[in-house]
């Protein structure tokens, strides 16, 4: 049987950062829509409650899928069985390695006020899929090109408030 749809890796890549694009502009609107009518300081809470119910969400789908596969739930399976297409993350790039920081700072110059709220996506959303899915560990980015840094670098660490079921952005599954 010849494969005739066959897609090289460069392009696969290139298709993976524009759809990667298009959430971060969504991310984007969806935040200035919230700033605009509601001011920053109203805005905020309720982007970071839809952040964290996002990454709930998410990290609760990947924890019946290692669930399925025998695979407890630990940082390096989470890593094995990620939902994220990680071949639009292209190291070789640099600073610009990460498709949605790749956008978003190009918003920055002319909405200052999304230099919070785009670092707020990373700190959300990464914190709460390492606490919701092993239910042990926390995590803190330790460096983040969106806040000037040459790379993103992060650390996880062993969370007793974690183990207890409190999540840093908010409460999730209390009778888990």
């Amino acid at each position: 049987m010849v494969e005739e749809n066959k897609i090289e890796f460069k392009d696969a890549v290139n298709e993976v950062r524009k759809a990667c694009r298009q959430f971060a502009m969504l991310y984007f609107h969806f935040s200035k829509v919230l700033v605009e009518e509601l001011g920053e300081e109203k805005a905020k809470p309720l982007i970071q409650k839809a952040i964290f119910e996002l990454a709930a969400d998410r990290t609760d789908q990947l924890r019946e899928k290692s669930s399925q596969l025998g695979l407890p739930c630990t940082i390096e399976n989470f890593m094995k069985i990620t939902d994220l297409p990680m071949i639009g993350w292209v190291k070789e790039l640099g600073r610009n390695h990460c498709p949605y920081a790749e956008a978003w700072v190009k918003y920055f110059d002319e909405y200052p006020w999304f230099k919070d709220l785009a670092p707020l996506y990373c700190d959300v959303i990464d914190t709460t899929n390492a606490e919701n899915f092993t239910k042990n560990m926390s995590h803190k980015i330790i460096e983040n090109v969106l806040t000037g840094g040459e790379s993103c670098e992060r650390e996880y660490f062993a969370s007793e408030q974690v183990s207890k079921g409190v999540l840093s952005y908010g409460e999730k599954n209390k009778n888990d």
